[in-house]
């Protein structure tokens, strides 16, 4: 069903997968095209559809870093649920590095909430730096 809030073009943005450390046995690539919901556990990408983006950045005191939070909202059809995918990102702003606008991205790591984050749904993993 194809709903007009629906923002098909944020899937070019968001990443297809993630990373799950496994200790000193490596790390685990998760995917990120599923619903996060915990009650639907589903995995066919086409039954989700990204709505909308949302940009929260936060000043870390005592320090030249910054937390910003890249929000998601994605609907799923096969559970009806709203969910938001997170991507917190670390930023140092001591260390530039030019090829990422003067901005160093320390650490993003992806969670997942309900769609008025109330709920965490828990951390899914990292993002791979390029």
């Amino acid at each position: 069903m194809k709903n007009s809030n629906y923002n098909t073009e944020l899937w070019d943005e968001i990443p297809p997968y993630a990373f799950m450390a496994l200790g000193r046995r490596g790390r685990e690539q998760i995917s990120l095209r599923e619903c996060f919901v915990p009650s639907c556990n589903s995995t066919d990408e086409d039954k989700l559809h990204p709505i909308k983006k949302e940009i929260e950045t936060t000043q870390i005191p005592d320090k030249n870093a910054q937390i910003k939070k890249v929000k998601y909202l994605i609907h799923c059809d096969e559970c009806s649920n709203d969910f938001h995918l997170v991507f917190e990102q670390y930023i140092n702003n001591e260390v530039r590095n030019e090829d990422d606008e003067g901005l160093d991205i320390v650490m993003e790591k992806v969670f997942a909430t309900d769609s008025e984050n109330k709920e965490n749904y828990g951390e899914i993993g990292f993002i791979q730096q390029k």
